[in-house]
């Protein structure tokens, strides 16, 4: 019977579906333990967080190489601990360059290693599959293709369905029409990236705003953000509202459309329905690795299970304030188009999978 388990994640998306699980987790077996590596949504469902997911809060290339020292120690902190308290079950979510080291050390524990939303190994050349093999148990797919994919490659592999399915409370959110003078804008979650996008989103905000006054402009908060990093990009002269993180599904369903940055925002905006220009830059080091290791035409998970772009994408030099004004000019001018388009994306809660995938996930931890 298992009565410890560890679920480990390192980034705002995976907490919120990893807080998720644990809750379900509890719901099904109330005296469960639960310790971990994550934020506060994972803490506040109930899981006692022993070390804060902000310690590997890395973006560019430069960040990580830099940060490696911080993250071999805390790799091996997690590990003491484990030997220290050794959970019955670690539960991995996202983040493999991270996680999959410490699969392998759970493995030579002789500890089972589920991984929740697996690595999108499918979208990059990654040389994480071996290891996938020797050391995780199960693979708790999130997206119908996954499983046959992690088959072929030796791996264990169910599919759940995705956790945002359960965790977007769409059936109230599809209650609420959309104000088509209303724009938001999700600058991201780590400070690196907001730093390299939110000055351009402000920028093309205050162009919008000079052409069509009556367009007002949202930003959403991730958690761990604090407002005031925020403010310091937006210029004094345009109204800002900071929406928190608890309350940006409803602003996505207000907004006629939603400016973002590429990541699980962007497939959250899909599942809700709203419009999304993506845009995505990082520094060029970094830029240029991923560029040889991608497969993927796109970014976007939305374009991606679509296969064709939905969503516009503006990435690097293609990232920048004239882009993103001529994108929204071109929307704002042709509310057809975006009709269309949040037509079109009606579609994207079928192709992403059926609900209930948290229930499934924590069925198959608990029952090893």
């Amino acid at each position: 019977m298992i009565r410890k388990i560890w679920i480990n994640c390192s980034e705002a998306s995976g907490d919120m579906c990893a807080g998720a699980l644990a809750r379900e987790l509890l719901r099904q077996c109330p005296t469960l333990e639960i310790g971990g590596m994550g934020g506060p949504v994972l803490a506040q469902a109930g899981a006692n967080v022993h070390f804060p997911m902000s310690r590997i809060c890395f973006s560019g290339f430069w960040d990580v190489f830099c940060g490696l020292p911080g993250i071999f120690r805390l790799q091996r902190e997690i590990a003491k601990l484990w030997e220290q308290d050794r959970p019955d079950a670690i539960v991995m979510v996202d983040c493999p360059d991270f996680n999959l080291p410490l699969a392998k050390t759970a493995h030579a524990m002789n500890i089972p290693v589920y991984y929740f939303m697996a690595p999108q190994f499918w979208a990059w050349k990654q040389q994480g599959m071996k290891n996938m093999q020797r050391y995780v148990h199960n693979i708790i797919c999130a997206l119908p293709f996954e499983p046959e994919y992690f088959h072929e490659r030796g791996c264990r592999a169910l599919y759940a369905g995705h956790p945002l399915l359960d965790v977007i409370p769409l059936r109230s959110l599809d209650k609420l029409d959309p104000d088509h003078h209303h724009i938001g804008i999700m600058p991201g979650s780590r400070k690196k990236e907001i730093s390299f996008l939110l000055p351009d989103f402000a920028s093309v905000a205050s162009r919008v705003h000079q052409k069509k006054p009556w367009v007002t402009f949202s930003v959403a908060r991730a958690p761990g953000i604090n407002k005031k990093y925020l403010q310091q990009f937006w210029p004094d002269h345009l109204p800002m509202n900071i929406v928190e993180p608890e309350e940006r599904y409803q602003m996505i369903r207000k907004s006629c459309l939603i400016l973002a940055a590429s990541g699980t925002a962007t497939l959250e905006t899909a599942l809700i329905g709203t419009p999304t220009i993506v845009s995505y830059k990082i520094d060029r080091p970094a830029a240029f690795i991923l560029r040889k290791l991608a497969f993927s035409k796109f970014v976007s998970l939305t374009n991606i299970l679509f296969q064709k772009e939905l969503f516009p994408e503006y990435l690097q030099e293609k990232a920048n304030a004239e882009s993103y004004y001529q994108q929204i000019i071109a929307w704002l001018n042709n509310p057809n188009i975006l009709s269309e388009l949040r037509n079109k994306l009606q579609e994207m809660r079928h192709i992403a999978g059926p609900s209930g995938g948290i229930k499934t996930a924590a069925e198959t931890i608990l029952a090893q």
